[in-house]
């Protein structure tokens, strides 16, 4: 299976990339090294230390996607011929990071702003490492070496000479001793010749699951992928559905555990190898993906979550995911929405989720399905934990920013809150103060910054439009307590905590304690 070891120089493996004798299959996750990583495999280079070898799998099939673009630069992709095609199965990133710094090609305008080229090594600079990202205004000094000119004899030659005619021949001389450690630089490369998938989709999980591998979601893509499953696509069409639902952004790893419940796997315990092997038998559960998460997500809209970033746990929401593949269309009849309406808020005001097993999730999933189908399926922890302070991303505080976010009794105000919650942006909750403590509950707003300045403005004259009030939550006892921001927020607090708790108690359910009591005698616990 696995064919001799080679150890080729850098330049003949860059080399080989751009004539796609060498090529990144798409089921490699994409690029996603930061600068610090970029600049420590270069700076390994130069310090003469291994960067780990590359495997390669030599075989017939060309019917893979692959990346049409290493580094930012346009390649043609697999060779011509009736040869073997060499699918690059890992090292992906450290090739990336290697192409787009040393190849001598330009990039064109449309490349990706994320990442930053060329890169530079600073010939001047006495400490190491010396290699620098481009500056964001103006030009390098003459002194930094572009690293895409090092293979590029004459590039090189030109730039030497310039910092000879300047009197810095040392300089010119570790350029010159720059790009001989570069070209000469050796890679040990391990082919793996086979046609089976099984031993490939194997090696590539082997490979991945050791340190900081792949994410399950990367890893599910890269084996069903070679099945002909594509998982990415199928996720790609669930985010765009969803797109006008606000959860447009749904991150990879809850789609995988929706699928992990719907095939009936423990969400932590199975690997993303169960997860092909069942799709290999039956394919289903992944074609009626975005039907499933439409259903949920459209009656999670009706109790106020309106994006990601409002729901307390991804988790209620692969349980309702289960419940909708197993019996369609149940989260549809209302009166399975009002049992299912109460067990979201029950589960997130009593923390029912945290610190779950694979195993509990399981159970979590039974008794939301029997309780769906009418059986007595009461929850046994009915305590809710008081809230003082505003500590997120802690599952109390998102339960009340969710409570706090459906208090307008406007509809359309109601519904702004909702999405602007579910956007999860670290803008949506402000202080209506920035001096004051941002854990104060009496100082959070759901709002953008435009509105925040208006609110401000309304503040220091302390006359707030009806609107105003009825959308941010500012009752006319804290505006009386006015200019005096203290009280104001104070006065707010109070009254957000008596609403929440009326609401707690629509549920059944308790506070474990009376956070205004007057034992406590702590007149600083909201700031």
């Amino acid at each position: 299976m696995f064919d001799t070891p080679v150890l080729p120089r850098l330049e003949t493996i860059l080399a080989e990339v751009k004539s796609g004798d060498l090529v990144v299959p798409q089921f490699q996750r994409p690029f996603v090294w930061d600068d610090d990583r970029r600049l420590n495999l270069l700076d390994s280079i130069v310090r003469g230390m291994p960067i780990g070898s590359l495997l390669v799998w030599r075989t017939n099939r060309r019917d893979l996607l692959f990346y049409d673009k290493i580094g930012g630069i346009q390649l043609a992709g697999p060779s011509k011929g009736n040869e073997k095609v060499n699918y690059l199965m890992d090292g992906h990133q450290r090739i990336s990071t290697l192409f787009g710094a040393l190849y001598p090609e330009d990039r064109g305008p449309s490349e990706d702003d994320q990442v930053r080229w060329p890169l530079y090594y600073d010939l001047a600079e006495q400490d190491r490492p010396a290699f620098r990202l481009p500056p964001r205004r103006g030009t390098p000094p003459a002194h930094w070496l572009p690293l895409n000119i090092l293979l590029d004899g004459d590039k090189l030659f030109d730039f030497t000479q310039r910092l000879r005619a300047n009197g810095k021949r040392d300089l010119a001389k570790d350029a010159e001793r720059l790009a001989n450690i570069f070209r000469d630089y050796i890679i040990p490369v391990v082919p793996m010749v086979t046609e089976e998938l099984d031993t490939v989709t194997d090696a590539f999980v082997r490979i991945n699951s050791q340190g900081k591998g792949m994410s399950e979601a990367h890893m599910l893509r890269a084996l069903t992928h070679l099945e002909s499953i594509d998982t990415a696509s199928h996720f790609e069409e669930v985010r765009e559905q969803l797109e006008p639902l606000g959860w447009g952004n749904l991150d990879d790893q809850i789609l995988v555990n929706v699928l992990k419940a719907q095939l009936g796997l423990d969400v932590y315990a199975s690997n993303v190898r169960e997860v092909r092997d069942r799709l290999r038998e039956d394919p289903e559960p992944l074609k009626r993906l975005t039907g499933v998460l439409s259903e949920v997500v459209t009656f999670l809209a009706e109790i106020g979550v309106r994006g990601p970033g409002a729901l307390p746990y991804a988790y209620q929401l692969v349980a309702l995911a289960a419940l909708a593949a197993k019996l369609p269309g149940i989260l549809a009849k209302p009166e399975v929405q009002e049992l299912l309406t109460h067990w979201f808020w029950v589960t997130t005001y009593t923390e029912h989720f945290t610190g779950m097993t694979g195993t509990q999730i399981r159970d979590a999933i039974h008794h939301i399905v029997m309780l769906a189908q009418g059986h007595d399926a009461a929850m046994q922890v009915n305590i809710v934990e008081p809230l003082t302070r505003l500590r997120m991303p802690s599952v109390r505080a998102r339960g009340f920013l969710l409570f706090l976010a459906g208090l307008p009794s406007d509809r359309e105000a109601r519904m702004r809150q909702q999405k602007r919650l579910g956007t999860g942006d670290s803008q949506a909750v402000l202080s209506l103060f920035p001096a004051q403590s941002r854990a104060h509950l009496g100082n959070r707003v759901i709002a953008d910054p435009s509105e925040l300045k208006e609110i401000r403005k309304a503040l220091d004259s302390a006359h707030l439009p009806p609107k105003t009030i009825d959308e941010f939550g500012i009752p006319a006892s804290a505006l009386r307590e006015l200019p005096n921001r203290g009280a104001f927020l104070e006065t707010r607090a109070r009254w957000l905590i008596d609403t929440e708790r009326e609401f707690i108690r629509s549920l059944d359910l308790v506070v474990a304690d009376d956070a205004w009591s007057d034992d406590e005698g702590d007149d600083d616990r909201w700031r």
